[in-house]
């Protein structure tokens, strides 16, 4: 009988968390499927908890969560052969979205429970813990840095939405040394951004390059910038779906990127800062293998972005009392 462990995040709520008990009790005893679920406290390393328990045999890991939940326990499976199920109960959940993973628990655990094909997905190492989303220098650490907890909680991307628009037009650009597979190059720019989600690269930069989570590589992004106003002008090209500007450079990074200032500047990954430059990014092809749906992944693109930001909005409005305020 396989085994699972199930990682339930401290920040879904309880209403989700009974809904994901009820469905796993269902799907799972169908399928004959042993499973136990860990509830991490509040600042425990998912990825630290989920190393130790591979060490009891379990065939399978679940985690129930949103993007960071997610991430923290993917830094727990790279590497090894035990494959990922993901129940997502977040506000973006964007790893999910990426790969067609149904978006309601019900359908994501009898997904997983009905034995599914897999996927492998790239990742990237920084340090010593693995991210799957994005890392990068400038404007994104900068609002990561700037952003609250308790807003990254209740409105995800749309928190990075908000700081962003307060933070482009002061955020003044820095001279960057970028090495990419042993090839430097400098630049002046507001923004490196080291990209392996399909999702937000097309909100990002809607006619740049075909970035997927399975294709061995990972993509920098180098937005350099002259004046104020190629911020306006950038956001134009993107809003409008056209190519990148001149000032916007991609490179395909298959082994390792380096990122380098004359200062220290914060580091972001995966929505948190964790460090400042120099910093070094290896790239993980086929970290892990993570159960998906036959039905290829979807194409997602600037009506997938709004629908994402729409349902954030929508997701907390429901939360919040008719005059508008959060319910305590």
């Amino acid at each position: 009988m396989p085994k699972a462990l199930v990682i339930v995040s401290p920040a879904t709520g309880r209403s989700a968390q009974e809904t994901v008990r009820e469905a796993l009790g269902r799907h799972f005893a169908a399928a004959r499927i042993e499973y136990e679920i860990h509830e991490p406290r509040r600042g425990d390393s998912f990825g630290a908890v989920v190393r130790g328990r591979l060490r009891d045999g379990f065939d399978l890991v679940v985690a129930a969560g949103g993007d960071g939940t997610v991430s923290a326990v993917i830094d727990g499976l790279a590497g090894s052969a035990v494959s990922l199920g993901i129940v997502p109960t977040g506000t973006a959940n964007l790893i999910a979205r990426e790969l067609n993973i149904p978006l309601e628990i019900d359908g994501a655990v009898a997904l997983i429970a009905g034995a599914p094909r897999s996927r492998k997905i790239d990742a990237m190492r920084i340090g010593e813990r693995v991210y799957v989303l994005v890392a990068g220098v400038g404007i994104s650490a900068s609002v990561a840095g700037g952003t609250t907890r308790k807003n990254k909680n209740r409105f995800g991307v749309v928190a990075y939405l908000g700081a962003t628009i307060l933070k482009i037009f002061e955020f003044r650009s820095r001279h960057l040394e970028v090495a990419v597979d042993g090839v430097t190059q400098k630049y002046h720019a507001v923004e490196v951004a080291i990209a392996n989600c399909g999702i937000l690269a097309r909100m990002l930069f809607p006619k740049g390059p075909d970035i997927r989570v399975d294709d061995g590589h990972l993509d920098v992004w180098i937005l350099s910038t002259k004046t104020l106003l190629d911020y306006p002008r950038y956001l134009f090209r993107v809003i409008t779906r056209r190519p990148a500007s001149p000032r916007v450079h991609f490179i395909e990074a298959r082994k390792r990127i380096t990122i380098r200032s004359s200062v220290p500047l914060p580091v972001q990954a995966d929505g948190d800062v964790i460090g400042t430059t120099p910093v070094e990014i290896d790239v993980v092809p086929g970290a892990l293998n993570v159960l998906v749906p036959e039905k290829p992944a979807i194409a997602p693109g600037l009506t997938l972005a709004r629908d994402i930001f729409m349902a954030q909005y929508l997701t907390y409005f429901r939360k919040s009392g008719a005059s508008g305020k959060p319910r305590r």
